[in-house]
């Protein structure tokens, strides 16, 4: 780093990234170890004209152990990641990879075709589609008399 350069991040982006690191660090599973807490897995949530995607970071998940329940207005993620066993173990010296049940329940802005919805896990990854519902914005009425 330049030591005459007057601001240390290269641009928000890396601001944003850094500061999102600090809150997950500070985060109550970290603070209170021994609280039985459910874990929340990283997600990020993109829209394109025709559908919602959401992409969330579960390794170490069997995609057996995920349930997607989807509705027209929201997304519920859960499942369970467990934990390793090490018969042999004297000592833990460190432990930070969360274990246990997990749930995350995502709100949409706008109306989903639930039954469209489809997901796909790979590499440690969750990948949903979720269709926006086509909402006609005319209606033709029939006048009967």
């Amino acid at each position: 780093m330049d030591r005459f350069k007057k601001f240390p991040f290269g641009n928000i982006n890396d601001i944003e990234k850094e500061f999102g690191r600090i809150v997950r660090d500070l985060s109550s599973h970290r603070l209170f170890p021994f609280q039985t807490t459910s874990q929340t897995p990283a997600t990020d949530i993109y829209e394109t004209s025709d559908e919602y995607i959401i992409y969330m970071e579960i390794p170490g998940v069997d995609p057996n152990e995920i349930s997607v329940m989807a509705t027209a207005a929201s997304v519920t993620i859960s499942g369970e990641r467990t934990k390793p066993s090490f018969t042999d173990t004297i000592c833990i010296h460190q432990l930070e990879v969360e274990n246990g049940h997990f749930e995350r329940s995502i709100h949409l802005p706008e109306a989903i075709d639930a039954d469209a919805t489809s997901s796909t896990c790979k590499n440690g990854c969750l990948l949903i589609r979720m269709p926006k519902k086509k909402i006609q914005t005319q209606i033709k009425v029939n006048i009967e008399g």
